[in-house]
């Protein structure tokens, strides 16, 4: 007896990958403290946090991206 099969599923369409500077602008406007803050931390904290960065290059990520880096950010 002939078993009776499912046609072979279609591939998914391509999905379209953002660039570098769209997912790291995504990561850091994303980024949240590492602890539960109860009134925020300001962005380059959390951004320095996340990472691993000094409160410098915390900052320029920040301002690289339009975001304000004394913003205060909670979980």
């Amino acid at each position: 007896m002939k078993e009776d099969r499912l046609p072979p599923p279609k591939p998914w369409p391509p999905v379209a990958m953002p660039s570098d500077d769209e997912l790291l602008l995504r990561a850091v406007a994303s980024a949240r403290p590492v602890r539960d803050v109860r009134h925020g931390v300001p962005r380059w904290k959390a951004v320095m946090d996340t990472f691993g960065l000094g409160s410098t290059y915390a900052t320029a990520l920040c301002q690289r991206y339009g975001l304000d880096p004394d913003q205060k950010v909670r979980r």
